[in-house]
């Protein structure tokens, strides 16, 4: 028994010798001047296996017992072939030789030498690229993020990447780590997409790039020889590229060409002015690449760098400057082997969670193919829980530091229903709503008093749902309230309050409402919002009753007109909304359509039908990641019966030189209205296009936008006989007599957030409007 011991000892002890392994480390140099070499390429003779050196100019190979021949290679480099015995850990220092520079016989010429060896790269491409099927490889990807120079986060993956033409690159995480102050689920490092810069269309963080080898790369760039390299006893081409537009998204920088295959084989570039990102200032982005030989036919990528350093601010605040550079590591390719099915089935970064689990630290040590530098090993140890990025990159700033709290000012905000108007002058109570006292329903309830009007206003009221998501629910509320004609809602409360505090400007025409409503909602979808309702009101006139004013005591408000006065109103309201709910103050556009139908009666029956789409459509630069764009808001209303005032139309205007988009720049406040309506706005937004195209820095660097707008509407009354009478003790209100026209252009972008426009009305009187608004982003 003993003998049987020992000889099993013996061989599990031979078996684990054999699969010991032993790391290979080294320093790659520049022969001439001692200068570490980051980014050069170590590959296994042999295999697709292999890594490249860190910034440090460091690598590490584990490799297990035997000899090896290492062929270490870096662009203007001469490639070094050597062997390496390998028995234990073993140092193997590395110094290139700069490569000779082949000076080519001179011939005159009226084009670079570089424009006939783009136009036999663009033929020759097709020749391997449609050979290629598919791809599998093993990736290393690491993630730094700076916070000024220091180091804010490092993440790190392993993946395994997937390819087949007419598909996009799938990878799977397979281990992964990040310093303490990152969590696991925050961890994103990833290859990503490798971008081929062989395809005529290049994606990339939104935009579409023209590639250097592109059928129509000649008319885009300018391509110039700088020098010929030796190579393995091969031409390679070093030509730089540089873009003919400012406006077309377009690389520059310098690329490689082998001279045997006319293949791409390296690239370093960064892309041109119109390339840029909102809120991002001083961006700099820098992209590398290295490619290898593959089965003497294919050059695939061996190492991504991506370089990228910003400074994000905003009017009133800043972020601290960003640094952020991404390094992967691709090795062990497989050329056009099968890949299921499934693979494609599943997302493009699907995370192996039972492997993830836990940092497998042997799989780390062995597969460690990019040492960290001294910094990384340094913030690997100092970064800690507590050091997390929100706090790393803080905002600075005045805004920033006015919104600081505990956000107990903004929870009491929530349940305060303040404001002021010219009829109830201060409004002020408390509102509140409760959605989880009973399950699927919901209460509100808010009560309110008029300092001016000196009147008790009041809204109490609940929604129950038949699902869960609160998609389809019957309501009621009971209330009276001030209430107003109907508007398209471009000017909510907190600025209507403003205006009329401070300039005596009250946008909107006021009626007391006192009843109820009974109604069914419905969202079927995030595009799609319903609501049919019975309403049962009793409308009163209402005046003026404050006069009050911060800056305009001098000045008089708007008459507050009568209305036409109901004892019970009875009327079925359906309104909706097709398209995504409108972004806080317009600056996301969104395409919708947005209707309401009302049939009413009292003794006199009325019908009321309204209607509003507003769309965008891409034009210019739709290669851009936000490209020039023509937006339009078309309206229109009619009416039958005898539609009361408090239900007229009214042509949508400025208010205090605001106007969002929408609205009529050069109109006064409730200048045109009546019993039925069209109208239509539309602008056309050039981005920063001509300031790129006549070459203003100052103004395409900080995003300043260029737009033409203009607008017709015209409006009907029934009401009116013989241009004026009096209907329910008002005059009939005015109608634009003919079609109403204006036009303009603008500057956006200012500060980011806001818009200038400058307006002359067309239709007789013709006057001049200076207005702000708030810029629209997106």
């Amino acid at each position: 028994m003993k003998r049987l011991y020992l000889l099993l000892l013996t061989l599990i002890s031979t078996h684990a010798g054999a699969q010991e392994l032993f790391t290979l480390r080294g320093t790659i140099k520049n022969a001439a001047t001692r200068e570490q070499l980051p980014a050069a390429n170590i590959r296994l003779a042999g295999t697709s296996h292999g890594t490249v050196a860190n910034a440090d100019g460091e690598f590490r190979l584990l490799l297990r017992e035997g000899t090896y021949t290492l062929i270490v290679s870096s662009l203007a480099y001469k490639p070094d072939t050597s062997t390496v015995a390998v028995h234990a850990d073993t140092r193997h220092d590395i110094a290139l030789t700069p490569a000779d520079i082949v000076l080519p016989e001179v011939v005159v010429t009226s084009e670079d030498p570089a424009v006939e060896i783009m136009r036999r790269a663009i033929a020759n491409k097709k020749k391997w690229m449609d050979r290629l099927q598919s791809f599998t490889f093993e990736a290393f990807t690491r993630q730094v993020l700076k916070r000024d120079t220091a180091i804010a986060s490092i993440t790190e993956s392993f993946t395994t990447g997937y390819w087949q033409q007419s598909d996009t690159l799938r990878e799977i995480v397979k281990q992964k780590r990040q310093t303490k102050n990152v969590k696991s689920e925050f961890n994103f490092a990833s290859v990503g997409r490798i971008l081929n810069f062989n395809e005529d269309e290049i994606r990339f963080i939104g935009y579409t790039f023209v590639g250097p080898t592109a059928a129509e790369a000649l008319d885009y760039y300018d391509y110039k020889l700088l020098r010929t390299l030796s190579s393995h006893g091969k031409d390679v081409y070093e030509i730089s590229m540089t873009p003919r537009s400012r406006t077309a998204p377009l690389f520059e920088g310098t690329i490689n060409i082998a001279g045997d295959s006319y293949a791409l084989m390296g690239v370093d570039v960064h892309p041109n002015e119109s390339f840029s990102i909102p809120f991002v200032k001083e961006q700099f982005l820098r992209y590398r690449q290295q490619f290898g030989l593959y089965e003497q036919s294919f050059w695939m990528p061996t190492d991504i760098r991506i370089d990228v350093s910003a400074t994000i601010g905003i009017i009133g605040f800043s972020i601290p400057p960003i640094t952020f550079s991404q390094t992967s590591v691709i090795t062990d390719y497989a050329l056009n082997a099968p890949i299921p099915d499934s693979v494609f089935q599943k997302p493009r970064l699907t995370i192996d969670t039972i492997a993830v689990a836990t940092i497998d630290s042997g799989y780390w040590h062995q597969n460690n193919v990019l040492p960290l530098t001294v910094e990384e090993t340094q913030a690997y140890t100092s970064l800690d829980s507590t050091q997390t990025l929100d706090v790393q990159f803080r905002p600075r700033g005045i805004s920033f530091q006015v919104g600081m709290g505990d956000g107990s000012a903004l929870a009491y905000g929530n349940f305060l229903d303040v404001s002021f108007n010219r009829v109830e002058g201060f409004h002020g109570g408390l509102k509140a709503e409760f959605d989880s006292l009973i399950n699927q329903t919901e209460f509100r309830a808010n009560i309110a008093y008029g300092f001016s009007d000196k009147r008790w206003k009041y809204n109490f009221g609940a929604t129950v749902f038949a699902t869960r998501d609160r998609r389809f629910g019957i309501g009621i509320d009971v209330y009276r309230k001030i209430d107003h004609r109907p508007d398209a809602g471009f000017y909510g409360d907190i600025y209507n309050s403003l205006t009329s505090i401070f300039v005596k400007n009250d946008y909107r025409d006021y009626y007391q409402a006192e009843g109820g409503k009974l109604f069914l909602t419905a969202r079927p979808s995030e595009i799609a919002r319903f609501e049919i309702a019975f309403l049962q009101e009793e409308h009163v006139s209402v005046s003026q009753r404050s006069d009050f004013s911060i800056f305009a005591r001098s000045r008089s408000y708007r008459p507050n007109p009568p209305v036409r006065m109901f004892k019970e109103l009875k009327s079925i309201l359906l309104e909706g909304r097709i398209g995504r709910e409108e972004a806080p103050l317009g600056i996301v556009s969104s395409n919708s359509f947005d209707f309401a139908v009302e049939s009413g009666d009292d003794g006199s029956p009325f019908a009321r039908y309204s209607g509003a789409a507003t769309f965008s459509v891409p034009t210019l630069g739709r290669s851009r990641l936000i490209p020039a764009a023509l937006r339009m808001r078309v309206a229109a209303g009619t009416s039958s019966g005898q539609l009361p005032p408090q239900r007229k139309f009214d042509l949508e205007s400025a208010s205090s030189n605001v106007a969002p988009f929408g609205v009529f720049k050069a109109m006064n406040v409730k200048e045109f209205g009546g019993t039925s309506f069209f109208a239509i706005t539309m602008e056309h937004n050039f981005r920063s296009l001509p300031f790129l195209a006549v070459g203003i820095p100052f103004l395409y660097k900080n995003n300043i936008e260029f737009i033409v707008h203009g607008g017709v509407a015209r409006t009907w009354d029934r009401d009116h006989l013989d241009g004026y009478i009096y209907v329910y003790g008002q005059p009939p209100l005015q109608t634009t007599g003919g079609w109403y026209s204006e036009a303009g252009f603008g500057f956006s972008r200012i500060f980011e957030f806001l818009r200038a426009d400058f307006t002359w009305r067309l239709s007789s009187p013709s006057n001049f409007r200076f207005t702000l608004g708030v810029a629209n982003l997106f």
